[in-house]
Order: structure tokens, then C-alpha cells, then sequence
């Protein structure tokens, strides 16, 4: 049992990583959306953005996170909190649309072929690998939560609890 709690401590320390951020703005940013559409911080800045940095469709768990999301998108709409997902790469126009189907996802899916974002959003590791990233900006453009980790958090009640958590004032 002692070996189990030590690894599970071991394992939340170096792959895991949760910060409140307050006060820290959040860099500038801009990607392509699946249909070609071009957003930006702009697009949201009356508004919540949670930033969901996944490894693409090809990754099972992040596809679950994706799908977890798009099952409880009014809860985060209640919530003042639009989704943007970001990517580093997206296959064709018409999978995406298939998988979005499927899935019923509705918010943004786009892509950051050269790791812009995941990078300024420390969403890379040490050999520049994509992590799977949860960033909560408000609409002065404050970091308010991120969450970066090796594994995709696919359980949505909990990432809406840290969204309540720091939005509150």
C-alpha cells in the first residue's frame, strides 16, 4: 500500500500540474479552426475561454475529454465559459466533421501546426512534445487556472469544479 501512495505521489508530482495563476495574462493568440476560420483572444474577450490543448483525434483520451466537454457544453455556457479546443494537427475536413457528429461537439476545434500556443501556454514537455492543457482565461485576458499533464482529464465535473473554484471572487 505504501509503494502504491508513494507512486501515485510520485506520479501527480512530476507529470501533473495545476496552478492558480492569479493575475498573470495570458499570452496572445490566434489559430485556425477545422473549417478554416481564423479566432483569436478577440473573439472572446467579452467572455470566459477554456482552452483545451489535446494531441489530436488519433489520441483515445483525449477524444473521451473532447466528447466529455461537448456532453456538458451548456454547464460550461451556464457558466459564462466558451471552449476553444487547439491541436497541433487535424486530419481532413470531413473526419473532423464525422468525429464532430459522433460526438455532438459544437465548440471550436483548431489547429497549431508550428506548437505556437501549446508553447506559450507551457503545454510542451522538455523534448517539445504537445501535454494535454486546460487553460482558464477570463475576459481581461487573466489566467485564472491551467492545468497541464501527461494524461487527458476526462472527468468534466471535476475540471467545471476548478472553473467555479477560480472564477469565483
Amino acid at each position: 500500500m505504501r509503494l502504491l501512495t508513494f507512486t501515485t505521489a510520485v506520479f501527480m508530482l512530476f507529470f501533473m500540474t495545476t496552478i492558480s495563476q492569479a493575475a498573470s495574462k495570458a499570452p496572445s493568440w490566434s489559430a485556425r479552426a477545422y473549417d478554416g476560420e481564423k479566432l483569436s483572444q478577440h473573439d472572446y474577450e467579452d467572455s470566459h475561454v477554456l482552452l483545451v490543448f489535446y494531441r489530436g483525434v488519433q489520441c483515445v483520451h483525449c477524444m473521451e475529454q473532447l466528447s466529455g466537454i461537448a456532453r456538458q457544453t451548456d454547464e460550461f455556457a451556464e457558466r459564462g465559459i466558451k471552449v476553444v479546443a487547439i491541436s497541433h494537427e487535424l486530419p481532413s475536413q470531413s473526419i473532423v466533421e464525422r468525429i464532430r457528429r459522433a460526438n455532438d461537439i459544437e465548440f471550436p476545434q483548431c489547429t497549431d501546426p508550428n506548437l505556437k500556443m501549446f508553447s506559450d501556454f507551457e503545454s510542451l514537455d522538455n523534448r517539445r512534445r504537445e501535454l494535454h492543457g486546460l487553460v482558464l482565461i477570463d475576459p481581461s485576458r487573466q489566467v485564472l487556472w491551467k492545468s497541464v499533464s501527461e494524461g487527458a482529464n476526462t472527468d468534466i465535473d471535476n475540471i467545471l469544479k476548478h472553473c467555479d473554484e477560480n472564477m469565483s471572487p
